[in-house]
Protein backbone atom coordinates (compact mmCIF):
# COMPACT_ATOMS: atom_id res chain seq x y z
CA UNK A 1 0.00 0.00 0.00
CA UNK A 2 2.78 2.41 0.92
CA UNK A 3 4.59 1.69 -2.35
CA UNK A 4 1.46 2.55 -4.35
CA UNK A 5 1.19 5.91 -2.60
CA UNK A 6 4.90 6.50 -3.21
CA UNK A 7 4.38 5.76 -6.92
CA UNK A 8 1.56 8.32 -7.01
CA UNK A 9 3.78 10.88 -5.26
CA UNK A 10 6.54 10.26 -7.79
CA UNK A 11 4.12 10.98 -10.64
CA UNK A 12 2.88 14.15 -8.95
CA UNK A 13 6.53 15.21 -8.65
CA UNK A 14 6.93 14.73 -12.41
CA UNK A 15 3.91 17.00 -12.89
CA UNK A 16 5.34 19.61 -10.52
CA UNK A 17 8.61 19.69 -12.42
CA UNK A 18 6.72 19.94 -15.72
CA UNK A 19 4.73 22.89 -14.36
CA UNK A 20 7.98 24.65 -13.53
CA UNK A 21 9.43 23.97 -16.97
CA UNK A 22 9.02 26.40 -19.85
CA UNK A 23 8.51 23.49 -22.28
CA UNK A 24 4.84 22.60 -22.79
CA UNK A 25 5.82 19.14 -24.01
CA UNK A 26 6.86 18.18 -20.50
CA UNK A 27 3.31 18.68 -19.23
CA UNK A 28 2.00 16.43 -21.98
CA UNK A 29 4.57 13.82 -21.03
CA UNK A 30 3.41 13.94 -17.38
CA UNK A 31 -0.22 13.08 -18.19
CA UNK A 32 0.15 9.28 -18.57
CA UNK A 33 1.93 9.20 -15.20
CA UNK A 34 -0.99 11.00 -13.59
CA UNK A 35 -3.32 8.34 -14.92
CA UNK A 36 -1.04 5.72 -13.38
CA UNK A 37 -1.14 7.66 -10.09
CA UNK A 38 -4.93 7.56 -10.18
CA UNK A 39 -4.87 3.78 -10.60
CA UNK A 40 -2.41 3.43 -7.70
CA UNK A 41 -4.62 5.50 -5.42
CA UNK A 42 -7.73 3.57 -6.48
CA UNK A 43 -5.94 0.38 -5.43
CA UNK A 44 -5.07 1.92 -2.06
CA UNK A 45 -8.68 3.02 -1.59
CA UNK A 46 -9.94 -0.50 -2.35
CA UNK A 47 -7.52 -1.99 0.18
CA UNK A 48 -8.60 0.47 2.86
CA UNK A 49 -12.30 -0.10 2.17
CA UNK A 50 -11.69 -3.84 2.43
CA UNK A 51 -10.51 -3.28 5.98
CA UNK A 52 -6.76 -3.07 5.57
CA UNK A 53 -5.06 -1.26 8.39
CA UNK A 54 -3.24 1.97 7.53
CA UNK A 55 -0.05 2.02 9.61
CA UNK A 56 1.73 5.24 10.50
CA UNK A 57 3.97 5.10 7.42
CA UNK A 58 0.94 4.93 5.10
CA UNK A 59 -0.78 7.83 6.83
CA UNK A 60 2.47 9.79 6.59
CA UNK A 61 2.76 9.10 2.86
CA UNK A 62 -0.85 10.20 2.36
CA UNK A 63 -0.15 13.48 4.17
CA UNK A 64 2.92 14.03 2.01
CA UNK A 65 0.86 13.27 -1.10
CA UNK A 66 -1.74 15.81 0.01
CA UNK A 67 0.99 18.43 0.37
CA UNK A 68 2.47 17.53 -3.04
CA UNK A 69 -0.96 17.94 -4.63
CA UNK A 70 -1.48 21.28 -2.89
CA UNK A 71 1.82 22.57 -4.29
CA UNK A 72 0.95 21.40 -7.81
CA UNK A 73 -2.53 22.92 -7.56
CA UNK A 74 -1.02 26.26 -6.56
CA UNK A 75 1.37 26.15 -9.53
CA UNK A 76 -1.57 25.45 -11.85
CA UNK A 77 -3.55 28.34 -10.36
CA UNK A 78 -0.60 30.71 -10.80
CA UNK A 79 -0.10 29.56 -14.40
CA UNK A 80 -3.77 30.11 -15.15
CA UNK A 81 -3.67 33.60 -13.64
CA UNK A 82 -0.59 34.37 -15.73
CA UNK A 83 -2.33 33.24 -18.93
CA UNK A 84 -5.46 35.25 -18.10
CA UNK A 85 -3.30 38.31 -17.48
CA UNK A 86 -1.64 37.95 -20.87
CA UNK A 87 -5.00 37.42 -22.57
CA UNK A 88 -6.31 40.65 -21.04
CA UNK A 89 -3.19 42.55 -22.06
CA UNK A 90 -3.48 41.29 -25.61
CA UNK A 91 -7.20 41.93 -25.72
CA UNK A 92 -7.94 38.34 -26.59
CA UNK A 93 -10.31 37.68 -23.70
CA UNK A 94 -11.40 34.16 -22.82
CA UNK A 95 -12.10 32.06 -25.87
CA UNK A 96 -13.41 29.06 -23.90
CA UNK A 97 -15.41 28.53 -20.75
CA UNK A 98 -14.11 26.43 -17.85
CA UNK A 99 -16.08 23.48 -19.23
CA UNK A 100 -14.11 23.70 -22.48
CA UNK A 101 -16.92 25.11 -24.61
CA UNK A 102 -16.46 28.15 -26.78
CA UNK A 103 -17.36 31.34 -24.95
CA UNK A 104 -20.04 33.51 -26.55
CA UNK A 105 -18.67 36.59 -28.23
CA UNK A 106 -19.82 39.78 -26.55
CA UNK A 107 -18.46 42.14 -29.18
CA UNK A 108 -20.42 41.21 -32.28
CA UNK A 109 -20.90 43.90 -34.90
CA UNK A 110 -20.86 44.64 -38.58
CA UNK A 111 -18.15 45.83 -40.89
CA UNK A 112 -18.82 47.99 -43.91
CA UNK A 113 -16.22 48.68 -46.62
CA UNK A 114 -16.35 51.16 -49.47
CA UNK A 115 -14.01 51.21 -52.27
Amino acid sequence: MRSKIKQARDQVEVLRLALLSPAAEEMGAALPGLEEAGHCLATVEEELRAGACAPYEVRRELKLLKNDLRISARLIEQGLAFCHGWAKMLGAGPAYTQTGRQAPSSSEGTLSLRG
